[in-house]
């Protein structure tokens, strides 16, 4: 099986190719092919990824997709397999489904939790997109992120790079601690939907939080309220999670943004 990654919508895609031969190993981080550089080939290059979840398939999917968008990865089936991975190579992010037999998710957690060495190592919980009763117990325990199943494999990639880079969306921290840029989500027709606060931004798409939600797969118009400046960019929802009363979203950047 081959895996590799072609640029849509500023984001990226992932395609299978069943009974080729494996993938070679990524040329050096910076290197140039055919155009990209090895940073967008590979996002999540050179950092160290262990997934956590008793489906096998399941690990085989996030093994195989994380690989080959530059990751490290580890894997482990269940909670006292993933410590002791932990303790033996602590690694950059942790991607840890919540139902497990035995030892789950959230014991997994008090157990990094409760030694400095763990502590701080960004956690993205795999769930269900309807487990909502899990979000605020989520946020209390310091979960970096949300991963729902099932899952969109280009979204899971583009939030390890964003956690990555330190963001954590669930906390409602962005990767630089810039401050909240108000803004504005119009439909296509101009109508101004709602108004909030952007949560993070670059060139494949954005987070927003809002008041209230946004139909998935709706084209808008966000408007960035910067100081002394507006600006423009047209998108699509991509997810949305509901956290405390307030919504936010994740839009995909449409390739007009940006002059493609």
């Amino acid at each position: 099986m081959r895996l590799s990654w072609t640029k849509s919508y500023l984001r990226y895609t992932l395609f299978i190719e069943k009974g080729s031969p494996a993938a070679t190993p990524p040329p050096e981080r910076g290197a140039a092919l055919g155009g990209w550089s090895v940073a967008e080939l590979a996002p999540l290059a050179p950092s160290r990824i262990l997934v956590v979840d008793d489906e096998p398939c399941i690990l085989d999917l996030l093994e195989t997709t994380l690989t080959a968008a530059g990751g490290l990865v580890t894997t482990a089936a269940d909670g006292p397999s993933a410590l002791a991975a932990v303790a033996a190579d602590p690694p950059d992010l942790i991607l840890l489904d919540i139902k497990m037999p035995g030892m789950d998710g959230w014991q997994v957690l008090k157990h990094l939790a409760a030694s400095p060495r763990t502590a701080r190592i960004p956690v993205a919980l795999e769930t269900s997109a309807e487990d909502y009763a899990s979000l605020d117990h989520a946020r209390r325990e310091g979960v970096a992120a949300f991963i729902s199943k099932p899952f969109r494999l280009p979204d899971v990639v583009e939030s390890c790079r964003r956690i990555l880079r330190g963001a954590r969306p669930l906390q409602g921290r962005t990767a630089h601690e810039d401050p909240s840029v108000p803004v504005q989500v119009r439909d296509a027709s101009g109508n101004l939907l709602m108004i909030g606060l952007l949560l993070d931004l670059d060139a494949r798409g954005a987070q927003i939080d809002l008041s209230g939600p946004i139909p998935l797969s709706q084209s808008v118009m966000l408007t960035l309220l910067e100081e002394g400046a507006e600006r423009s960019l047209p998108a699509v929802v991509r997810w949305v999670t509901s956290l405390g009363g307030r919504y936010q979203l994740g839009l995909a950047l449409r390739p007009s943004a940006h002059g493609a």
